[in-house]
């Protein structure tokens, strides 16, 4: 479970995602934003997963995290359609749908959480930590359908 910060622009980001992750990350996310409301005592579809992991904290500790989570989701499922040709959605942004209305604290955007191995970590940049992350563990199977692969991928 994590959320690949590749860029600080959404869309940009799940363009960024490799086509593994951009199918598996709108399921994660969906699962993630029921996790947090079903901590906040709202009754979400899916069931609660990795309840002290530190993306779902994150997300937790704000709804501005929350709503750029549902938004990163929105663009990977955008993503995901244009890159595999489908008609139809990704069968979480159903569930996305149905949590759309749920609200709780805001404190604005806080600062990134970076689930990886600490070598890889930059304390205040999630973006290029996540970058190094993915160059560092995920190239051996990353491959980007109907893209090229990021321009950042080639100048490193």
């Amino acid at each position: 479970m994590n959320i690949f910060i590749l860029d600080n622009e959404i869309e940009k980001c799940a363009q960024y995602h490799c086509d593994q992750h951009v199918v598996i990350m709108i399921l994660e996310s969906v699962q993630m934003l029921c996790t947090v409301l079903n901590k906040k005592g709202f009754t979400a579809p899916y069931k609660s997963t990795h309840i002290k992991h530190p993306w779902v904290l994150w997300v937790e500790e704000s709804f501005e995290n929350f709503a750029w989570l549902q938004n990163l989701a929105v663009a990977l499922n955008a993503e995901y359609r244009f890159r595999f040709e489908r008609d139809s959605d990704h069968k979480s942004i159903f569930v996305l749908n149905e949590i759309s209305n749920y609200n709780y604290d805001s404190r604005g955007l806080t600062e990134f959480a970076q689930a990886m191995p600490d070598k890889y970590k930059i304390p205040r940049n999630a973006v290029k930590a996540y970058k190094q992350f993915y160059l560092g563990e995920k190239m051996k199977f990353a491959k980007w359908t109907k893209r090229h692969s990021p321009k950042w991928i080639h100048e490193c």
